[in-house]
């Protein structure tokens, strides 16, 4: 299944046959207000097609550690934005500051909470005050059915955390850190956990 889902177009079907995609829209129509003209930074962006659901106008820059994937939101989405093969690091962080919404779609269960503390501290940094960190990603939750667990039980992601494991691994980052639980997002019945970890406004002179 991993080598297969490295193929961007087999990998986009597997997400849109499991309503996996579809979630992301949704989360992101339920919890984010973008607007044209708005700097939206996209951390493990995949193929790039979450493009295809922002508005006209945005200034989207997207990240993946996957060729193939980078090469195919560039040919097929490049006019939309821009895409990039590296990690997204401190380097990266200073380039493209000041930035109004960063999106990690399923990424933080694949990071350890050590690698993701420095990952998080560069989202900080690239953020512009009063900025937004969204991610959703699978969530254990007590009370959840054997099916929703074993689902993320066998994800790709070896770090899928529970509420309190988010919370915290966002809390050492981000002061403000709002988690909401959802499992009506996809076809298969799982849960994920939808999070909003906001950068402090800057205060007056």
């Amino acid at each position: 299944m991993k080598k297969l889902l490295e193929s961007p177009f087999l990998y986009q079907s597997f997400q849109e046959a499991g309503g996996f995609f579809g979630a992301r829209v949704k989360a992101i129509s339920e919890f984010l207000d973008i607007r044209p003209g708005m700097r939206i930074l996209d951390i493990g962006c995949g193929p790039g097609y979450i493009v295809k659901y922002l508005p006209q106008g945005v200034d989207y820059v997207g990240f993946d550690i996957d060729q193939s994937y980078i090469d195919h939101a560039s040919s097929q989405f490049g006019q939309r934005g821009r895409f990039f093969c590296q990690f997204f690091d401190a380097a990266a962080a200073q380039q493209f500051a000041p930035i109004d919404i960063v999106m990690m779609n399923g990424v933080l269960h694949h990071i350890s909470d050590a690698e993701l503390a420095h990952t998080l501290a560069n989202v900080h940094t690239v953020l512009r005050p009063g900025g937004l960190l969204f991610s959703l990603d699978g969530c254990y939750r007590e009370g959840q059915s054997t099916f929703r667990k074993w689902m993320l039980d066998n994800d790709r992601g070896q770090f899928v955390r529970d509420e309190a494991g988010y919370r915290n691994v966002l809390g050492k980052v981000f002061n403000t850190v709002d988690l909401h639980i959802r499992e009506g997002y996809s076809r298969l019945p799982y849960t994920f956990v939808v999070g909003l970890a906001f950068k402090a406004q800057q205060l007056p002179n």
